[in-house]
């Protein structure tokens, strides 16, 4: 533990590192690149094995603590092996890249699992992934990321994962994709397409938000309304389900799927819940005196008629006629409002 960071003040820059290694290997060193505080440090194929080694043995550089592999796939140019190491001693990382011989047909990379033992999975899991094989590693098979009867690298770029019909993903496989209807949505992919989001996906998630969101209604109906003193374990009321199920049940007879039918069935039931709050409103508001459309006029007259014949009759006792013509333009305003409502 004493060594750990012990020699920070000492640690190589980036430039440092490629001219020791250059100095080491010569031609096996193609490049450098420095990108979001990560150095990373291009080798040729077949340097990839000593460079690996020259990493950990050299005193100056000291990486000995194995981080990450991975690969990557570079379209027509092939595949790339990238590791990640650490140097406990000075706290520098370094990536080294190099791109496999074998073009994609046949990608092949030195194994460095006798160097670092950490690489041993990893290298594992990039030949699952990617289909790299890595010479010299004591086993790649069986697959651990997949079934051992897949067919394909997922990770390539060219591997449709529309296609898990004729190559199924490890695990039950994904139901098709359906539109609204039920019916299934045939698309022709294209090498790179990610899978969505799709029309279909955006429209779900737009049901889904519009479904769960509670309205400003429901919420100042909910703060008004005592707590319920029964629950489902102390053996109250069960809950109202939040869908139609006349609706549920008509579609499931029609060959719908339950996740449609159910889909279809909640937006069933918020739309009866809207159209009975609104009707419930519009009862208030004839409860209320709202005069009709058709009889708005004459109300208005009756009201301006009330309104002068209180100016008429007020008296010098400004304050006091205030308070009985406000009494008297109510009393009469509801004489109106009764009127009209009797013709309607």
């Amino acid at each position: 533990m004493t060594e750990v960071l012990a020699r920070r003040d000492r640690a190589l820059t980036p430039e440092e590192t490629e001219k020791l290694l250059r100095d080491r290997l010569g031609d096996g060193i193609t490049g450098s690149t420095v990108e979001f505080a990560t150095f990373t440090l291009h080798v040729a194929p077949g340097s990839w094995h000593a460079a690996a080694a020259l990493c950990r043995d050299e005193q100056l550089l000291a990486y000995d603590m194995f981080d990450n592999l991975l690969g990557v796939d570079a379209r027509e140019d092939g595949f790339d092996v990238v590791a990640v190491l650490y140097s406990t001693s000075t706290g520098n990382r370094i990536c080294l890249r190099t791109r496999c011989d074998g073009g994609r047909d046949n990608p092949v990379c030195d194994s460095i699992t006798d160097i670092y033992r950490g690489a041993d999975w990893m290298e594992r899991e990039t030949w699952d992934m990617f289909g790299i094989e890595f010479v010299g590693h004591p086993g790649l098979e069986p697959r651990i990321l997949t079934v051992e009867n897949f067919e394909g690298w997922p990770l390539r770029k060219d591997f449709h994962l529309t296609s898990r019909v004729a190559k199924p993903w490890p695990g039950v496989a994904e139901p098709a994709e359906l539109d609204e209807d039920g019916q299934v949505i045939e698309r022709v992919p294209q090498i790179g397409d990610a899978p969505g989001p799709y029309d279909l996906d955006k429209a779900m998630a737009a049901q889904a938000k519009a479904i769960n969101a509670p309205e400003v209604d429901e919420l100042e109906e909910g703060a008004d309304e005592p707590e319920s003193s029964g629950s489902a374990d102390d053996g109250g009321d069960e809950p109202e389900p939040e869908l139609d199920q006349e609706t549920f049940d008509k579609l499931i007879a029609e060959g719908k799927s339950e996740r449609i039918a159910r889909s279809k069935a909640k937006a069933a039931f918020i739309k009866k819940k809207r159209a009975a709050r609104a009707a419930v409103a519009a009862d208030a508001d004839a409860a209320e005196g709202a005069p009709p459309d058709a009889d708005f006029e004459e109300f208005e007259a009756v009201d301006h008629a009330v309104d002068a014949e209180i100016e008429t009759t007020a008296s010098p006792d400004r304050e006091g006629d205030l308070a009985k013509n406000a009494a008297a333009k109510a009393e009469e305003r509801r004489k109106a409002q009764a009127e009209a409502r009797a013709r309607k």
